[in-house]
């Protein structure tokens, strides 16, 4: 690792790939996850600032994102460190391998899941839990609870059976575009549930951040999960009353929906709001602040990691 002493007072720089800026993960996790740790680094006299990988980047606190690994991942940390900086991967939700953990000098983990993995990985290497929150860009929001309305907020094909549903009229699927380039936060106060209906096997082999849960809750929604994502388990419990089982078919899932759409006002919705209306507190701006000032600026986690 760097000499942790020789980095006192760096820069905090988060490094994305140019050819990736307009990804969701660039946007969120990069631009916005900077903009939260430069309010806080503001309080102690530090810089934090965005960089692309190809941009010359010496003698800082450097957090490789997601976006940067895709292209040339190891060439990217290996060159950051050969320049003076401390690295730090942070791999969202692509597949976390040996080569690119390896390299770096520690990580930022978005979920506990990933956490518990990073550091059973490489024990010997820091591992700071800074969790994914709502997008920024989303306002305020209060949707209706007049009547059910649900929705599906993602990329199109991310999500199982979601034709069927739109056939069936149970669901309308809107794509959201990264920075609200379509105006598809306008939509969010008409739906109080979203379908998030995303089976362990459609993930790949990373770990996948609750991003959609997070935006519904964000929303005052509640919202329908499959019973083996994993990370909605870690947040909403094995209780949490609108799963459905990650086995099912097309005419099952609409069965569910249905069940769902009935029962619509019952004990069962007014469980899943208050599940939900942690996620909205811990997904949010200030929870976020209060952790990045805790974890990287005032206890000094890890030997002064981001010192």
């Amino acid at each position: 690792m760097a000499d942790i002493a020789a980095s006192m007072g760096r820069d905090i720089v988060f490094v994305i790939e140019r050819a990736q800026q307009r990804a969701g993960s660039a946007h969120l996790r990069g631009r916005q996850l900077a903009t939260l740790f430069g309010q806080v680094a503001a309080d102690y006299g530090r810089k934090v600032r965005v960089a692309f990988s190809d941009e010359p980047i010496t003698d800082a606190v450097a957090i490789v994102n997601k976006s940067a690994l895709m292209p040339k991942s190891q060439s990217v940390v290996t060159r950051l460190k050969d320049a003076g900086c401390t690295v730090l991967v942070d791999f969202v939700d692509r597949r976390v391998t040996t080569a690119d953990g390896d390299a770096a000098d520690g990580f930022l983990a978005v979920s506990a899941l990933q956490y518990r993995h990073l550091r059973a990985t490489w024990p010997d290497k820091p591992v700071i839990h800074i969790p994914h929150h709502v997008d920024l860009d989303i306002g305020p929001v209060a949707c209706q609870w007049d009547q059910f309305a649900c929705a599906y907020f993602g990329n199109l094909d991310n999500a199982a059976h979601l034709d069927a549903v739109r056939e069936a009229g149970l669901v309308t699927a809107i794509e959201t575009l990264t920075a609200n380039k379509n105006n598809w936060h306008a939509q969010l106060p008409a739906y109080n549930l979203h379908y998030a209906f995303r089976p362990r096997a459609l993930w790949g082999a990373g770990f996948k951040p609750f991003t959609k849960g997070f935006t519904a809750a964000h929303a005052g929604a509640i919202v329908v999960v499959a019973d083996d994502d994993d990370e909605a388990t870690e947040l909403l419990g094995t209780d949490y009353p609108f799963r459905i089982p990650a086995t099912a078919d097309a005419t099952t899932t609409i069965h569910h929906l249905h069940a769902m759409r009935d029962s619509f006002g019952s004990n069962a919705w007014r469980t899943a709001r208050l599940r939900m209306r942690r996620l909205r507190t811990i997904s949010a701006a200030p929870y976020l602040l209060d952790l990045i000032r805790a974890q990287a600026f005032e206890v000094g986690l890890h030997e002064g990691v981001f010192a």
